[in-house]
């Protein structure tokens, strides 16, 4: 798919990998639009590197732990530019707590984020692309939905969730749409780690190096223009999972 002057949602995409997803999507020809929860500064600037590529963007201030907010920003998008041809799934919470402490709140939390909220864009998304001229759906999973990880299982069964979805959706959208999934491993340092924890990783990684967001984006990028993938996984994270 060419994606000059075509239109991009990118859900987190004010920072981190999201932003650099979004990045990727303006140096591809895309419009961008991207959602944001309560960054609003990194959102516009976000969208001033957007707009200085030549393309246009858009910030949406969105709380996917929501309903309502899911369907009006898709809505948004397509009033604003009158099409929408990308969805890429990026926003989403981690947190790390002990099985037997997770409440039903924290519980319905990271869910809702990170499995309820993808659905419903796709829903609202995959709605409008199969009933115009198609589209492409981008979700991003984590190690976790491959190797469950016991210290975050809220975060893990989401992440298994969204992979499961990401094959339902690919079925049922096809042939005008296609879903597919990244698996992204040690690509950026999360922001409560400490620099010694996070290269401890290169241990464990059979390539013996740790990765960045531009791993991402060449998986992104490749899954944005192949015509003949759906309902696929690219794993991007130097082996850990194996």
């Amino acid at each position: 798919m060419n994606w000059t002057d075509k239109v991009i949602l990118v859900t987190g995409g004010a920072h981190r990998v999201g932003k650099a997803m979004a990045l990727r999507a303006a140096d591809l020809g895309a419009n961008v639009v991207i959602t944001y929860h309560a960054s609003s500064g990194p959102a516009e600037e976000t969208c001033a590197e957007i707009s200085a590529k030549g393309r246009q963007a858009l910030a949406i201030q969105c709380n996917q732990a929501q309903v309502e907010p899911i369907a009006e920003t898709v809505e948004a998008v397509i009033q604003h530019f009158g099409r929408l041809d990308g969805l890429v799934n990026s926003a989403s919470v981690f947190y790390q707590c002990d099985f037997f402490e997770i409440t039903p709140d924290e519980w319905d939390e990271v869910l809702n984020v990170n499995t309820r909220g993808p659905f419903l864009f796709t829903q609202a998304a995959g709605r409008h692309m199969v009933s115009h001229e198609g589209g492409v759906i981008v979700n991003i999973i984590d190690e976790s939905a491959l190797d469950p990880n016991p210290e975050y299982p809220h975060h893990t069964v989401s992440k298994a969730a969204l992979w499961s979805l990401t094959r339902v959706a690919a079925k049922r959208l096809a042939p005008k749409v296609r879903v597919n999934a990244i698996l992204p491993g040690a690509v950026l340092k999360p922001p409560d780690w400490t620099d010694a924890r996070w290269e401890s990783l290169i241990d464990i990684i059979p390539l013996r190096k740790l990765g960045s967001p531009e791993d991402v984006c060449q998986a992104l990028e490749y899954l944005l223009c192949a015509d003949f993938v759906t309902g696929q996984m690219i794993v991007v994270e130097g082996g850990a999972t194996i």
